[in-house]
């Protein structure tokens, strides 16, 4: 089994953390990038490998260091798994503008940086994967998540065009969860952000972890769990109707929730 050098961003908690110790247990060499270098350090003594980078995924310096350093120092990076990504929740006039854009600059431009900066690094190696965390969210409109929503149906559209630009030497994959039970939702609990029928398709990280590993042996679109997947396959046969009850189900909720970050 061929050992891996992979790059994951937003390592300190939740999906990425999970990753990491999945990583090291396959026998890949996990390389940690986060704000929390504190909490990354942490990690790899409990797993005791990797390397760690404090990386501020919105810092285009920091993103082309910490590439620039991991190629430099293991002399590849065979997957970049873009994790980092933070959402608020809240009506449309309720959040600031300054939480939208920076949605945008972690969430999309985050992707974006570390994309563009790994790609000539995987082009001179001979090729390499990239799998995007993306969310339902990029799929479909959801009330109260107007910013976070947008920002992952930004971050889908580009891993499209990345794959039609480079495959099949750099290849793409999308994944996209439903809720996760992760530190993303903060003191609030997911049960008040979300309808009942969407709430009981919560997934824990673990799960997601092991989805993102299948898709760097495997890069593709996925959409998890398998009844979220179906829900989106209705959606398309009747997209208005789908709307209609979608908003329905939200309207309760609207207006609840507050920052939510997991970079």
């Amino acid at each position: 089994m061929k050992q891996r050098i992979v790059l994951v961003t937003g390592a300190s908690s939740g999906i990425g953390t999970e990753l990491v110790r999945l990583l090291a247990a396959r026998g890949d060499v996990p390389v940690m990038a986060a704000r929390k270098i504190e909490v990354l350090e942490e990690l790899r003594r409990e797993i005791g490998t990797g390397l760690v980078f404090r990386c501020d995924v919105t810092d285009g310096e920091q993103v082309s260091r910490l590439i620039r350093e991991t190629a430099g120092r293991l002399g590849r990076i065979d997957v970049l798994v873009n994790n980092a990504g933070f959402g608020k929740f809240g009506g449309l006039l309720d959040v600031p503008m300054d939480e939208y854009r920076a949605m945008m600059e972690v969430n999309y431009l985050g992707a974006v940086r570390t994309t563009m900066q790994v790609i000539p690094v995987m082009l001179k190696q001979g090729g390499g994967r990239i799998i995007n965390i993306a969310s339902v969210a990029g799929l479909t409109g959801i009330p109260n998540l107007a910013g976070y929503v947008a920002s992952k149906y930004a971050l889908i559209g580009f891993s499209e065009s990345v794959h039609m630009e480079y495959a099949p030497r750099i290849r793409v994959g999308v994944l996209c969860p439903g809720p996760v039970d992760t530190p993303f939702f903060g003191d609030d609990h997911p049960r008040d952000l979300f309808p009942g029928v969407v709430y009981r398709q919560m997934l824990d990280a673990r799960t997601v972890a092991e989805e993102a590993m299948k898709l760097m042996d495997r890069p593709r679109f996925r959409v998890i769990p398998s009844g979220i997947r179906w829900a989106f396959r209705i959606r398309g046969w009747f997209p208005a109707l789908s709307r209609a009850v979608t908003g329905r189900l939200y309207r309760p909720l609207l207006n609840k929730g507050g920052i939510r970050s997991q970079v």
